[in-house]
């Protein structure tokens, strides 16, 4: 599914697919507009989520497109974001724990946490 997108003189209503978008990404990328925007997010029909950003009362000249454009950025942003820290947080954090106190064998560790050499 494409996204699905509804405009109207002070707002824009983006209709996304849940298989794509994670319920964490779409928070945090209303949440990057939330000094622009009043955001409301509710269920779709079928497998989709419904954002509504409405223009707060000091931002009503603001260009809606740049605003739509803006929120699907950061959306797919914070989707890569979940999506890198799936796959490589745990050798982020085996970094930080030899930063923190050296590991005597960290190719042990990272052959353990990554599989590989």
């Amino acid at each position: 599914m494409d996204v699905k997108v509804e405009r109207e003189p002070r707002l824009v209503r983006l209709q996304v697919s849940k298989a794509i978008y994670e319920k964490e990404a779409v928070l945090a990328a209303a949440y990057a507009l939330s000094g622009v925007c009043q955001n409301r997010i509710e269920p779709g029909p079928g497998d989709t989520v419904i954002i509504t950003l409405t223009l707060l009362p000091a931002h009503q000249g603001r260009d809606l497109q740049e605003v739509e454009s803006r929120f699907m950025n950061e959306l797919i942003d914070q989707q890569l974001r979940l999506e890198l820290e799936r796959r490589y947080g745990s050798l982020r954090q085996l970094i930080v724990r030899h930063a923190f106190s050296p590991l005597e064998n960290l190719e042990a560790e990272v052959v353990k946490v990554a599989g590989r050499k």
